[in-house]
């Protein structure tokens, strides 16, 4: 059939077009490349019509029929196909956008790479079409059943998803920006390398969902449910984390360079790179199984099997976590307690790499009875040659080494003007009362030094409340004090004078300008320090902007910092951190 005569008989109107194709045997209509604008083609019938790359706007095609149509590459926008039957119609590479779709069937329509931007989908059941590769943009899908719908790749910029559920739905590189999910349902959620910038999830229940290399920067995610949930490699730069959920989250190459962790989302916390993952992820555990049983020299032997797996890895704390009994054998655990300044994901997979490889020398003691036998009976002498070594490997390594610790930083008020003959007498008091404190509390790298003390703590709510009894004893001995804490990475290096280990370090300064900041016996702790500690509910924290004395960083002398002062509010004699 001609194609410009096939044209000029839709032209017609939907009656005369209805009635003159019955004489037209099926699958000879040809509409492909029509114009139309402005038409009404109300019930016509266009069933298994070829209209490709068709140009169509503002047209009417209420009740109309496009069962099996080939509707490929057409502009389509702004036409009414209310109560339309498209089902099967093919509408790959169509533009829809601004059409009226209400009631209309949609079944089995093949929508791939099809633009469906701004349509009030408003009495549509969209979840059985082909929603990857498309363009939802501006669309309406409130209150839309979307549980498991694949949605990848596709651009749902500022869709409105409200009340929708939207239950393991998949959106794995869609870009979802201002997309509005008020009231809907995210949980199991699947966004691999999604786009959500600045999307409002506050209070979502998003268990086990999956947002793995996705862009959250800038999210309110105030109260989310974020427990089994995966954030691996995910950018969460920007966004509000407080009261977060997150018991077994992975977080793995996690992206944060600053974050929000109070109610108001208005505290900023930096953080340097892996620090986020290094303070927030799961600790790390090695696993090992022995098949049958754990053998005795394969428990003699643990222990230098712990500290060869520190040696190697030098700046983690590692411990034996458990061992257990498993169908066929025994089950070891370790627990990484500490990372140092290592990649925590590539730290995981090198200690399971050297944990095998140790795991293999283990178990061929089992067929060498006589190396066997010579490992028991000369296993104490093996231990007394290997630690000393292991000590000097210590000593080697143990310069440069970066770890996240809380320093408290204190200085003495009137040092300067105490008389030559109390001066002894009063610093003797002053590190007498000292002393017994940092031991209470596990002091690490005490350094003494006239009437100022550095020390610190890798536990923030042990480093605080060390700080207030200090504060606490001196102040009732007489002396007048100023104090400091701060928490970051700190780097460990060895004192070419003292040699002995020496800490340096942005936390470490900055916990000295908070002291010289503080007034007479207040103490003074930054956001990061205050975050850690206000769980524990022993202190009171109310905000301080005060002057530096002394530059730092980006920042100069003169310039205004956000700090607390702190105040305890139980008994540290009854706490045990």
């Amino acid at each position: 059939m001609d194609n410009k005569s096939t044209i000029q008989e839709l032209k017609k109107g939907a009656q005369s077009w209805n009635k003159w194709r019955k004489s037209v045997p099926v699958g000879k209509l040809n509409l492909d490349g029509i114009e139309l604008n402005d038409v009404d083609l109300d019930n016509v019938d266009l069933s298994k019509v070829s209209m490709r790359n068709a140009v169509i706007s503002h047209c009417r095609f209420r009740y109309a029929d496009f069962i099996s149509a080939d509707l490929e590459g057409s502009l389509l926008q702004n036409n009414d196909f209310s109560h339309a039957k498209l089902i099967a119609t093919r509408l790959t590479h169509c533009d829809l956008s601004g059409s009226k779709l209400l009631h209309t069937n949609m079944l089995t329509a093949i929508t791939k790479n099809t633009k469906l931007e701004n349509i009030d989908f408003s009495g549509l059941d969209i979840s059985g079409l082909t929603l990857s590769d498309v363009s939802l943009a501006g669309s309406n899908l409130s209150g839309q059943k979307l549980a498991r719908v694949d949605f990848s790749n596709s651009n749902l910029t500022a869709v409105n998803f409200e009340n929708a559920d939207l239950t393991n739905v998949v959106v794995s590189g869609a870009d979802l920006t201002r997309a509005n999910f008020k009231g809907a349902i995210l949980k199991g959620v699947v966004a691999k390398a999604a786009k959500m910038t600045g999307l409002d999830l506050q209070g979502f229940d998003l268990t086990k969902a999956d947002f793995t290399d996705a862009d959250l920067q800038n999210c309110d995610l105030r109260e989310v449910n974020f427990t089994k949930a995966k954030l691996a490699s995910a950018d969460i730069t920007g966004s509000k984390l407080w009261n977060l959920a997150t018991n077994g989250w992975v977080i793995a190459n996690i992206v944060c360079d600053h974050a929000y962790w109070d109610k108001a989302g208005n505290e900023k916390t930096i953080y340097r790179t892996h620090e986020f993952e290094r303070i927030f992820g799961e600790s790390i555990t090695i696993e090992l199984r022995y098949p049958y049983r754990l053998a005795d020299h394969e428990l003699a032997t643990l222990p230098i099997f712990i500290e060869h797996l520190a040696a190697v890895n030098w700046g983690i704390i590692l411990r034996l976590k458990s061992i257990s009994d498993v169908a066929g054998g025994a089950l070891v655990k370790f627990v990484v307690e500490e990372v140092g300044g290592h990649n925590p994901t590539r730290l995981k997979a090198q200690l399971q790499d050297e944990a095998d490889r140790i795991q293999l020398a283990q178990l061929a003691l089992r067929t060498d009875s006589q190396l066997h036998l010579q490992l028991r009976e000369r296993i104490a002498s093996i231990r007394e040659e290997l630690w000393p070594r292991l000590l000097e490997l210590a000593a080697d390594h143990e310069k440069d080494q970066v770890r996240n610790l809380t320093i408290v930083f204190m200085d003495l008020k009137g040092f300067s003007k105490w008389r030559d003959d109390e001066l002894s007498e009063k610093l003797s008091l002053f590190r007498g009362l000292v002393k017994p404190i940092l031991n209470k509390w596990s002091g690490n790298y005490p350094n003494m030094e006239g009437d100022s003390l550095r020390v610190t703590f890798t536990n923030a709510t042990a480093g605080l409340s060390c700080a207030c009894m200090i504060r606490n004893v001196l102040m009732a001995a007489g002396f007048e004090l100023r104090v400091g804490v701060e928490l970051g990475e700190v780097l460990v290096v060895r004192n070419e004078v003292t040699e002995i280990p020496d800490l340096e370090g942005v936390a470490v300064s900055m916990a000295a300008r908070l002291e010289a900041a503080a007034d007479v016996g207040e103490i003074l702790v930054s956001h990061r320090v205050r975050h850690y500690a206000e769980r524990s509910n022993l202190f009171e924290f109310i905000p301080r902007h005060v002057p530096l004395k002394k530059s730092i960083g980006t920042m100069i002398e003169g310039d205004h910092v956000d700090c607390f002062a702190v105040i305890p509010v139980k008994n540290l004699q009854e706490v045990l951190v």
